[in-house]
């Protein structure tokens, strides 16, 4: 049977390589991505785009986008809704019974908690998702014979730490850094307030955390240290894109775009990268058409269908919100599918329970 046909530069890295696909398509999503949400904020802060239409147009071009791609790798999957299904089941019934109840029940009190708590959710999302980036990165390195030490990884683990939440502290210092204000409504995310001698401890150890990365890299390649370029670039990238976010842009509906955006643009890079080598190991090896109808039409190179599905999903659940932009209820939708998709993607990237995923990002044979 005929192999899928590759984008273009998306070759596999292979096994002398540090990055996860290979140099150019690892900038472009990985490292890059962070040029696309700038736009958003240079639209933004030029008076070309308002704040809702920022919202809107993240939502339809990348947030939608990135979270269907969890369900090819789930609930798409006849595999693995037979494994996880029930869970899955339980758990959008509970995330359905939170948002709905509480909106009809308790909307100006419990549901204000239930929006901020999901806020929160989404932040430790995000970071979680830079921490399993630079695991792949450091098993690239360890298959070169160039691992780093346990310290170093966890190190750089508390670093990525350090980078992603010293800017949202940053933030807790003034209640207007932490207001949406969008179609007449005000939303105020709740969070302690900051002192001002705080302020300068966490400015204080995010500062020397920054340095202290940047002066072990230019020591480690002083001493000969090879293959640290690829994690360099990703940890670089993740501290400019949260730095920005968190100290340069006041509005929080374009703080959250700008580095959600980048979340999603690495995830969809990713989640491509996963599908088109699971179709052709599933076409090489003959497992029926079926199992997985995404997979089976990067199998059949059906495109068309692939990018109707990845772009009209959001369409069809970010359509209640921004039509009914004065309806509180209409944004429901929009709130439990990214709920849903939180849960379920933090389980199916975890190596020891799915460990063919390994085979489809092509960390070992």
């Amino acid at each position: 049977m005929a192999a899928v046909a590759r984008t273009p530069g998306a070759r596999s890295a292979g096994p002398r390589s540090a990055w996860i696909v290979s140099a150019p398509y690892d900038v472009v999503f990985f490292v890059a991505s962070v040029a696309v949400p700038l736009l958003f904020w240079w639209g933004f802060s030029v008076g070309w785009m308002t704040g809702v239409a920022v919202y809107a147009s993240f939502q339809l071009l990348f947030n939608m986008p990135h979270n269907v791609q969890t369900w090819t790798m789930s609930v798409f999957d006849r595999a693995d809704r037979a494994k996880n299904g029930r869970r899955y089941l339980v758990a959008f019934a509970v995330i359905v019974t939170i948002f709905t109840g509480s909106k009809l029940l308790s909307p100006d009190g419990v549901y204000v908690w239930v929006q901020t708590a999901l806020l929160y959710w989404g932040y430790y999302h995000l970071v979680r998702q830079h921490y399993g980036f630079q695991r792949l990165y450091e098993r690239r390195m360890a298959t070169l014979g160039a691992p780093p030490s346990p310290l170093e990884s966890k190190l750089y683990a508390r670093f990525l730490d350090i980078v992603s939440y010293a800017p949202l502290l940053v933030r807790f210092r003034d209640r207007e850094l932490m207001t949406v204000r969008a179609a007449g409504r005000e939303i105020w995310t709740w969070h302690p307030p900051l002192p001002a001698i705080l302020l300068y401890v966490v400015l204080a150890v995010y500062g020397g955390a920054i340095a202290a990365a940047v002066i072990h890299h230019v020591v480690a390649v002083a001493r000969g240290r090879k293959h640290l370029g690829a994690r360099a670039l990703l940890l670089a990238s993740v501290t400019l894109a949260f730095g920005l976010s968190g100290l340069a842009i006041r509005d929080l509906i374009v703080a959250s775009v700008v580095v959600t955006a980048y979340h999603n643009l690495q995830y969809l890079g990713l989640t491509l990268f996963h599908n088109r080598t699971r179709a052709e190991i599933a076409d090489r090896e003959g497992v029926p058409f079926g199992d997985n109808v995404p997979i089976d039409w990067l199998r059949r190179r059906r495109w068309l269908p692939y990018a109707l599905m990845t772009f009209g999903y959001g369409v069809v659940v970010v359509a209640p919100r921004v039509m009914f932009l004065t309806v509180g209820a209409a944004e429901l939708p929009l709130f439990i599918v990214i709920a849903m998709h939180y849960y379920v993607d933090a389980r199916i990237w975890r190596f020891g329970d799915y460990p063919a995923l390994a085979r489809y990002l092509k960390l070992k044979p």
